[in-house]
């Protein structure tokens, strides 16, 4: 599967992050796994040392020494206490044939004793050592030896058995909240790292929008960056690009408002005449296709009273049939988007039309859990035909709430622009539209939706263009769309 910028950049970071937790954990379990090998040998050597003080007192009496260690009770008392020790197994005497003499368990006196891994050369090592040790394996015993002197002749020695699977058992509790601690910044990283890939992708986004609006033809696109940083950067290329671009196509001074409002009227008229031109057309094609209508029904009834000896011939009539109303359909959609509009500009004021919209809107936005927020405080009048614009504006402001299945916020708001011209700005929180359509949007019969037409946009940007507009698009996949509408000003 291949991943886009955004799936990079938040696999990059948790990534990251999950290495340095890991091994942050490994070194804060090697540290631990260090202290407890060091307090397990100090309850060791303590406990040693007590058996030693018993011991040297009981064989000063004199006699057979070993016989004399068997019989003490209190030091079979220090032995047993060995069982309450923290990770200490047990504790004995050994002569020098390793031989237990005496052991906190009665039943293994007399027994050879099997020697332990020493702990003291493991407590030279490193913590990761350590660590390794404390964890490989099923568990082993580890032991603190000290010898017994009689006179300056050893004649045996201490050994108190360390179990690394208690030590193992305590390390485990201590990482429990470790392991949470660890999930979390996980966490917390993942939710980080999209938050930040949605904000570096946006001026990417932006770009986008401005590059497809400029290769549909709208010259004087400005991308709206921040001049701070990289992309800034690039916005300032790309809005002197789209300047000269303008400044080539237009070739002389700006028209002033009543040559503008002329050059509207006679785009609208061309419009018009194409309108009625491509209706024509389809009125052509509608024709035939009634008569081709006419006659398969007659040409049914036929194959229906030939009984079973026309069924095979009613399967493709009925084929026929469905393509015959599907081009039907799209003859009517056409028409529908072709027919001639008398354009009738008058002075339009856009917050009374808006308040008709939302009227409108108010009762589909309410069954999507849509807040409709409208500022039209400082919208100037524009000049146009307000029967068409509000259809325009129903459209974008229905898209928009159909964009927030989960519910969110529609904010309409106005204002005015360089070269007098007059801004209005739809912008949804929905589920956004993915770059690879944006160039497609305005494309007649081009739709993602389920049951969508493909119409309602097309339309848009007829009407826009009627009235000498233009209409620019910003989306961020996930984040929302604004479509921003330019109309000349009264």
């Amino acid at each position: 599967m291949r991943l886009g910028i955004k799936g990079k950049q938040v696999l990059g970071v948790t990534s990251i992050v999950g290495v340095v937790v890991v091994v942050l954990s490994v070194l804060q379990l090697a540290e631990l796994a260090s202290v407890s090998l060091e307090e397990s040998r100090a309850r060791a050597e303590l406990l040693a040392n007590a058996v030693y003080q018993r011991a040297r007192e009981v064989v000063s009496v004199g006699g057979d020494p070993y016989d004399a260690l068997r019989r003490d009770p209190g030091l079979r008392s220090i032995l047993e206490s060995s069982a309450y020790s923290k990770h200490v197994t047990f504790a004995a005497i050994i002569d020098v044939r390793g031989v237990a003499v005496a052991h906190a368990d009665a039943a293994l006196e007399g027994r050879a004793l099997p020697g332990g891994e020493d702990i003291a050369p493991l407590l030279g090592r490193s913590a990761v050592a350590q660590l390794a040790a404390v964890y490989r394996g099923p568990g082993r015993t580890l032991e603190w030896r000290q010898p017994l002197l009689l006179g300056d002749t050893e004649f045996g020695s201490i050994r108190v058995g360390i179990s690394t699977l208690l030590i193992r058992a305590d390390l485990d509790t201590s990482l429990r909240p470790a392991l949470w601690t660890a999930l979390a910044a996980l966490a917390i990283a993942v939710i980080g790292a999209m938050l930040l890939a949605q904000i570096l992708l946006r001026p990417i986004h932006v770009i986008a929008s401005g590059l497809t609006r400029l290769g549909r033809g709208e010259f004087g696109v400005r991308l709206d960056l921040d001049p701070r940083d990289e992309f800034g950067e690039i916005g300032a290329h790309f809005n002197a690009v789209s300047d000269q671009l303008l400044a080539d196509r237009s070739g002389a001074a700006p028209l002033d408002p009543a040559s503008q409002e002329q050059a509207a009227v006679r785009y609208a008229r061309k419009l018009t005449a194409l309108g009625r031109l491509s209706a024509g057309v389809a009125h052509e094609v509608k024709n035939p296709l009634n008569a081709m209508t006419i006659h398969l029904e007659l040409l049914r009834q036929q194959l229906a009273a030939a009984g079973d000896a026309g069924a095979p011939a009613r399967v493709h009539a009925d084929v026929i049939a469905n393509e015959i109303r599907r081009l039907d359909e799209v003859v009517q959609s056409f028409l529908k988007f072709a027919r001639p509009e008398d354009l009738k500009l008058e002075r339009v004021r856009l917050a009374p039309l808006l308040d008709e919209v939302r009227t409108v809107v108010q009762p589909e936005a309410e069954r999507r859990g849509v807040t409709i927020a409208i500022d039209g405080r400082a919208a100037p009048d524009v000049t146009g035909d307000p029967t068409l614009l509000r259809q325009a504006f129903l459209n974008l402001a229905l898209n928009a709430c159909q964009a927030m299945p989960q519910g969110g916020t529609l904010r309409i708001r106005c204002e005015a622009r360089r070269d007098r011209k007059a801004a209005v700005a739809f912008a949804d929180t929905g589920v956004g539209i993915q770059p690879e359509h944006l160039q497609r949007i305005f494309d007649l019969y081009f739709t993602t939706k389920e049951k969508g037409s493909g119409i309602g946009l097309s339309m848009v940007y007829r009407t826009v263009q009627m009235h000498d507009g233009e209409i620019e698009v910003e989306s961020t996949p996930g984040v929302g769309t604004t479509f921003t509408v330019l109309l000349p000003e009264a």
